[in-house]
């Protein structure tokens, strides 16, 4: 009767309007439309003498309506407008393009956190000249090249367009203007662009434009990577490795904290049964194994014919909501107000229905265990998984039951030795206080759950698992065996219905609610979300990039994240190399995350991957698991030895 309950509350769940966020239209425009724009270039001062800097200053003025992105950018989607120099006269050298400050312009439709730094009026880009002692008096000609996207509500249109300025040199220095007052204020606002060409430092009409130091032609889509591994013994490369990696991955799995609450009831459960016969201990034992092997015959399916990875179910919302159900549910269990509810139909309560009871008991608990654990990624386990998960299914179903096997085999010796139960107390009254300890620590584990939900949905579920209480309380309290079989109906059919009727207020309108009055919050702008579009820049434009694949899901990310990205010496050494830090958030589906994940040879997180600036940009280092402090550092230290050969 319990899983027709969850059937229904799963299927509105199922059944929830999902918002789905529309791309930014890019209707097309014919070429020969006039673009929405003004320009203006202007020098400062008119006239200069030789050795003296003059700035270049393009002024943008846009038709209503319409906008251009600030560079940078920002998070969303669009690209930065750019100003570059294509010719100048010999000798004169220019610095990077400075702008103004841009405002914060919110993308509605692609969601709360989508949003751009974006120009919507007018704007003003500067660039500063620095001529040398001899450059002859006269005119010289300055051209430069404007990229931009101007967009509009549903419209943008790519622009470019050549720009020209006149450089006046006065033979008699004190015929030289100066900078005014109210430009010189502007320029006192300004930033360096953050995406730019590579220039060289200096160069003329007659000189090609090249970078300091020549790099191959970057590609325009994400080539095939070469990625190098900085702990190689961690890596695995054989059946045997693997299958020996995944004993230990496995075994170590019963010590996260996703999975020690249930761990801790199993071991419960022995303490509860050494006094009984060593059969059953045994069978109950076997059935709890049972119940993680099948978890992982269930997982070995999904790698091998739905391309899932480790810990991927905890992308699916549905999956997350009923894993918080059943926790809940647990818990309220723990603490009596309902027994476990275990599909057993017969009235009158046998032996042997109340071993198999206890079998099917078991046999759940090992299910709930394993799948507590799948988005915990333990030592080895990440070598293991990314092997595994590039072979045929037959490697494939093999190592996750040596994962399997590694995770239950703590059970298994207990069950066929009954006197490694010796060291265990006798049981007791304390059993009573444990089982509650055990309670709250499964509300731990709903609350730790509830964090990985988007912000929206959160609220939602913490009412959901309100009137899962309430529904579950009248279950188990309001009535007993010695009621009449109408009474008992009608206490549990209105059990049933307060759980689906709250379900669905919770599910589906609170979050619709919370969706219309979410606030969006401020965020650092230090890790900025992955596109493949900022990798292949950052390529072009010679930068180091750091990636780190993370998801709310898994809790050693956070953990890697908190302490080693974190750490001040790591933070530093980023921004020593003007690292560009992406972030390959997985918590939910993100296609060119998990592609590029997948090109790097992996299929589990955490994991954090450094592309170094030069040729051997495409052939990344990598960290996986639990990496430390100074294996970030020693990445650039490997990198630096590696430029210098």
């Amino acid at each position: 009767m319990s899983r027709l309950k969850l059937t229904l509350i799963l299927c509105l769940a199922f059944l929830m309007p999902g918002l789905v966020a529309p791309a930014l239209a890019t209707n097309q425009i014919q070429l020969n439309s006039k673009p929405p724009v003004k320009i203006d270039v202007k020098i400062y001062p008119a006239n200069i003498a030789a050795g003296q800097e003059v700035w270049v200053v393009a002024n943008i003025v846009l038709e209503r309506g319409w906008h251009i992105y600030g560079n940078p950018k920002g998070p969303g989607p669009g690209l930065p407008t750019i100003l570059e120099v294509t010719s100048l006269p010999e000798a004169v050298t220019a610095d990077p393009a400075r702008f103004l400050p841009a405002e914060k312009f919110l993308e509605p439709d692609l969601g709360p956190d989508e949003w751009v730094w974006a120009y919507k009026n007018k704007t003003s880009i500067y660039l500063r000249l620095s001529t040398p002692d001899n450059l002859s008096s006269g005119t010289h000609q300055v051209q430069l090249l404007l990229r931009a996207l101007f967009c509009r509500e549903g419209l943008c249109m790519p622009y470019k367009t050549d720009l020209a300025a006149t450089l006046t040199i006065v033979s008699n220095p004190e015929a030289a203007g100066t900078i005014p007052l109210q430009v010189r204020k502007n320029i006192g606002l300004t930033h360096v662009a953050k995406s730019k060409a590579t220039l060289a430092p200096s160069f003329s009409a007659s000189t090609p434009l090249t970078s300091i130091k020549e790099l191959p032609v970057q590609p325009r889509e994400i080539p095939e990577l070469h990625p190098r591994p900085v702990l190689p013994s961690l890596e695995v490369g054989s059946m045997v490795k693997a299958a020996l990696f995944a004993l230990l991955a496995g075994f170590i799995l019963n010590f996260m904290p996703c999975v020690l609450p249930v761990v801790s009831l199993k071991v419960l459960g022995f303490v509860q049964q050494s006094q009984e016969s060593g059969r059953r201990v045994a069978f109950m034992g076997l059935s709890f194994a049972a119940g993680i092997l099948a978890v992982f015959l269930v997982l070995a399916a999904l790698a091998s014919f739905a391309g899932y990875g480790w810990g991927e179910l905890f992308q699916k919302q549905s999956f997350l909501i009923t894993m918080i159900g059943l926790v809940f549910a647990m818990s309220l269990c723990l603490f009596g107000v309902f027994q476990l509810p275990i599909p057993h139909f017969a009235t009158n309560r046998t032996e042997a229905s109340a071993q198999r009871h206890g079998y099917l008991e078991s046999f759940y608990k090992g299910t709930l265990a394993t799948f507590l654990a799948t988005p915990c990624s333990g030592p080895l386990l990440g070598g293991a998984m990314a092997w595994t998960l590039r072979q045929p299914p037959v490697q494939i179903f093999t190592i996750f039951s040596c994962l399997g096997l590694g995770m239950a085999a703590p059970y298994v010796v207990m069950s066929l030795f009954p006197n490694t139960l010796r060291w265990l107390p006798r049981p007791g009254n304390w059993l009573i206080h444990f089982e509650r300890l055990m309670g709250f620590a499964l509300l731990a584990t709903v609350i730790y759950l509830l964090t990985v939900l988007p912000e929206h949905m959160t609220v939602g579920v913490v009412l959901f698992c309100f009137f899962l209480a309430i529904g579950f309380y009248i279950w188990g309290k309001m009535t007993t065996l010695s009621d009449s079989t109408r009474r008992r109906l009608i206490v549990r059919l209105t059990a049933v219905i307060i759980m689906v009727v709250g379900g669905w207020v919770s599910l589906d309108i609170v979050p619709s609610v919370a969706r219309n009055v979410e606030l969006v919050s401020e965020k650092s702008q230090q890790w900025e979300p992955y596109t493949e579009t900022k990798l292949l820049e950052a390529a072009r434009d010679n930068r180091w990039v750091v990636v780190d694949f993370t998801a709310d899901w898994c809790p050693n990310c956070l953990l890697v994240e908190k302490t080693a990205l974190h750490n001040r010496t790591v933070v530093e050494t980023f921004r020593k190399h003007d690292a560009l830090l992406l972030k390959a958030d997985l918590t939910m589906e993100n296609p060119p995350a998990k592609r590029l994940l997948q090109n790097m040879g992996s299929r589990s997180i955490p994991f954090l991957a450094f592309f170094p600036p030069g040729e051997h940009f495409w052939q990344p280092y990598f960290l996986r698991d639990l990496y430390r402090v100074k294996d970030v550092l020693e990445v650039f230290a490997i990198a630096s030895r590696d430029m210098d050969q």
